[in-house]
């Protein structure tokens, strides 16, 4: 069996120490900019350099995040902060724009590419895509199951990576724009507010009855219980999340995954190794089990949000998967407080230890057994914590474990704790230099030290000079089975045998290390960057704009579409996989047709592409930002992105200019940033002018799962065909709620970004399509606007409109 890389989380140096040393294969960390986690700690060059330097020497790999969606002023000096990681060794970037990628690709051939799960690969077409342009891994959508994941993986030879720890996004990762669109922190670019982690409520307006909870908030994933599936499943890497937990946890998650790991490979190891079945029998009963209900218990006291789930990959539990009464770290259950103010405890308990009773915490003080004044205190004892705050009924939660924290804590503490154990043959002859020799990955390296004296009184013994050179300190190697290749009866200094021995260690270190870095001239990459400048002083070429129509508009119902048939406008696009289906076609045959394709499909892929293409010849084309439908219907048909793309730069327009007719633009880009990006683009562009933005779509269906008992034992009773629901946030504005024929959920914005008085100026930059999308709007409504957005002007009242980034922009 194949190895399986354990990839750990960095958000400090700290964290990388608890990540190397607690046995990770592989580590990923952020830089100062361009991280898709921008409030870790992350590492500054300096830093970075010593990272990639210590993970090195223990043969870890090491990746860096650039997985934010980059603005057209930061290319360059995204590339020029490539370029610097392509030197000191760094293995791979994780990024997601995929202008980045262009521009990688173009002046960084070599340099590594991983897909970031922020890039939406959720089906095996968006995957072959991604490695047909030259991505070497590609980490999967954390809503995919294992079939799913087996069939990329293993089936179609893809070097996959999944999520196997930490927290969940309800939302597709690269889809949310909720935290963007409500706050001006936008996820795409590494600044999360986590609204989906506050309170709201969903409500019936038929009957108003109503559900409340953190109902958007799930619960961490845990899958140290099905390692073996997982392995079997053929991907490549298991990552655990948590740039921005404390190192304690990283160490901890890793050591309770590494243990997991390698007890699933060394027992399929001794399963495939000769012929004698009761020998392989028997050396598999005598190796040793890990206690995964210990280790699945120390990962809960470490973090967890009402327990585990384990995501999608054993399919949709609804409810079951998400933290609806508390959204941060729940901690383990201790004990229910009594009359008398004590409680008989159901976990071990120590001063320090932190508690936790509903949204309150404490840290203990003082414990009180029978009478008298403990440091600790076990599990079925009766105690009284100090201090009291508290009262009788209450619920007690242990949050923190002092000994625990102080165990992990060691981990990376003693940063050269763990050993990279060599083999040492030594030549020590008399009036002859001491020579020592060692093979690191199948090279022979050696050194020699000062010429052996003869002995006057007592010569060194054997014992004497490998007590000696068995020294490690703080270096990863340490010599353990040291032979002797000549030996003689003589004399040298300690100094000098400690010496001899730091020149090989110096010597090992300096062969690891040069064997990592990257050999590219400084002329090369400059030489790609003028280039890249060059072309964006010049007002860049476009591919023919006439093929993106002047003006597109998408109804989603029966109302909306009569008053677009009723009005002067020719092009529409419908989603036929919605509240409409293909029979529409028939009503539309005097105007030209685009099919707005789901954004997401699994399972159904083949079946929803069939669809498309067996109506081809009734449709000018389709509009979608999934990887996978623009894959298959290249060439096929006009393809318009959807602003889900997340198009921030020219230099993903020219990315797409092979794929695409034109693209809508990413809504989280204001004036300035638009003219930018028209002013060097490649490629006819697009903005939304008008319309509810899409916030969030998730397969978790918060209808399903309050209102419709969706859970891991009962199916959803179709409660959002009965009722009509919104989402009311803790503000007490309430978002659209919606849902489509495979239970995907979808939020809507509560109010429309409306750019129609705004178009004249979007023409003057050179934007040649405007869209405008109707999402519920009645039959009234959407006349009104497509009446002012044919005169292209808006004089009603604007309360109730937002132009959403055009002016503020996100950081």
């Amino acid at each position: 069996m194949n190895k399986i890389e354990l990839l750990a989380p960095a958000g400090s140096i700290e964290s990388l120490h608890a990540a190397v040393q607690a046995g990770a294969d592989a580590v990923y960390l952020g830089g100062n900019k361009f991280s898709a986690r921008a409030y870790a700690s992350n590492f500054d060059n300096e830093n970075m350099i010593k990272a990639v330097e210590y993970c090195h020497l223990y043969n870890v790999k090491m990746y860096v995040t650039i997985n934010t969606i980059l603005k057209e002023d930061e290319a360059k000096e995204a590339l020029e902060y490539a370029k610097f990681l392509y030197k000191i060794g760094v293995d791979a970037l994780i990024i997601q724009d995929l202008g980045f990628a262009n521009l990688i690709r173009k002046n960084l051939p070599d340099f590594e590419l991983h897909a970031s799960t922020q890039m939406t690969i959720h089906n095996a077409e968006g995957a072959l895509f991604l490695r047909e342009l030259g991505f070497k891994r590609i980490v999967l959508s954390r809503e995919l199951s294992l079939k799913e994941i087996t069939h990329i993986s293993k089936e179609l030879e893809i070097e996959t990576e999944i999520f196997v720890h930490g927290a969940l996004c309800v939302c597709y990762s690269g889809q949310c724009l909720m935290s963007s669109m409500i706050g001006g922190r936008s996820g795409n670019r590494g600044r999360c507010a986590q609204s989906c982690r506050l309170p709201n409520a969903i409500i019936d307006r038929k009957t108003m009855t109503e559900k409340k909870g953190y109902l958007l908030s799930p619960k961490d994933i845990c899958t140290v219980e099905d390692i073996k599936d997982i392995v079997e499943s053929g991907t490549a890497s298991l990552k655990i999340e948590g740039r921005m937990k404390r190192p304690e946890y990283v160490a901890g998650v890793v050591q309770a995954y590494r243990k997991a790991i390698d007890n699933v490979l060394n027992k399929e190891s001794l399963e495939v190794k000769g012929n004698n079945r009761e020998d392989n029998y028997k050396k598999l009963k005598d190796k040793k089990n890990i206690d995964l209900k210990s280790e699945k218990k120390k990962l809960l006291q470490l973090f967890n949000r009402e327990g585990f789930s384990k995501a999608y990959l054993f399919g949709n539990v609804g409810k079951d998967m998400m933290a609806y009464t508390f959204p941060k770290n729940t901690g383990v259950e201790l004990g229910k407080v009594q009359k008398d103010l004590t409680l008989i405890l159901k976990e071990n308990i120590s001063i320090k230890d932190g508690i936790r009773k509903g949204e309150e915490g404490f840290t203990v003080s003082k414990i009180i057994k029978n009478g008298n004044e403990v440091e600790e205190a076990s599990a079925g004892d009766k105690v009284k914590i100090l201090p009291i705050q508290y009262k009788n009924g209450d619920m007690l939660y242990k949050t923190s474990d002092v000994k625990l924290l102080s165990e992990l804590e060691e981990i990376y503490k003693k940063s050269f704790e763990r050993k990279i154990h060599l083999k040492l043959s030594v030549r020590f002859k008399v009036d002859e230099p001491i020579v020592l020799n060692c093979a690191c990955e199948g090279e022979s390296l050696e050194v020699q030290g000062e010429v052996v004296q003869k002995a006057l009184k007592k010569p060194l013994d054997k014992d004497r000079i490998i007590e000696s050179l068995s020294k490690a300190g703080d270096t990863p190697f340490k010599f353990t089975e040291i032979s002797f290749i000549d030996f003689e009866n003589g004399f040298l200094p300690i100094s000098a045998l400690n010496e001899v021995r730091r020149n090989l260690v110096e010597k090992l270190n300096n062969y690891v290390l040069t064997k990592n870095n990257k050999n590219i001239t400084l002329e090369k990459v400059n030489a790609g960057i003028k280039n890249e400048n060059k072309n964006h002083e010049s007002k860049a070429e476009k591919i023919n704009d006439t093929l993106l129509p002047e003006t597109v508009v998408y109804v989603s119902n029966e109302e909306q579409l009569r008053a677009f048939t009723e009005s002067d406008f020719t092009t529409v696009a419908i989603n036929p996989f919605g509240l409409l289906d293909f029979s529409c076609l028939n009503k539309l045959k005097n105007k030209k047709v685009f099919i707005k394709i789901p954004n997401i499909i699994r399972t159904e892929f083949e079946h929803l592409i069939k669809q498309v293409e067996e109506n081809l010849e009734k449709i000018e084309g389709v509009i979608t930002a999934n990887l996978g439908a623009i894959s298959r219907l290249r060439g096929k048909t006009n393809i318009i992105g959807d602003y889900k793309l997340n198009i921030f730069n020219s230099e993903a327009l020219d990315f797409y200019k092979d794929f695409l007719t034109g693209s809508c633009l990413s809504v989280e880009l204001n004036k300035k940033e638009m003219k930018s990006v028209a002013k060097n683009a490649k490629l006819p562009i697009q903005i939304l002018v008008y319309g509810k933005i899409e916030l969030m779509v998730s397969e978790y269906c918060p209808i399903g799962s309050t209102f419709g008992g969706k859970c891991s034992t009962s199916n959803c009773n179709n409660a959002c065909k009965r009722g009509d629901f919104v989402l009311k946030d803790r503000m007490g504005e309430e978002f659209i709620l919606g849902t489509d024929k495979f239970c995907r959920s979808y939020i809507y914005n509560n109010v429309p970004s409306n750019l129609i008085d705004n178009m004249g100026e979007l023409r003057n930059m050179d934007v040649s399509s405007f869209r405008v999308d109707f999402i519920d709007e009645n039959y009234e409504e959407t006349k009104r606007i497509l009446q002012a957005f044919k005169k292209e002007e808006w004089k009603d009242d604007f309360s109730k409109f937002t132009r959403g980034h055009y002016k503020r922009g996100v950081e």
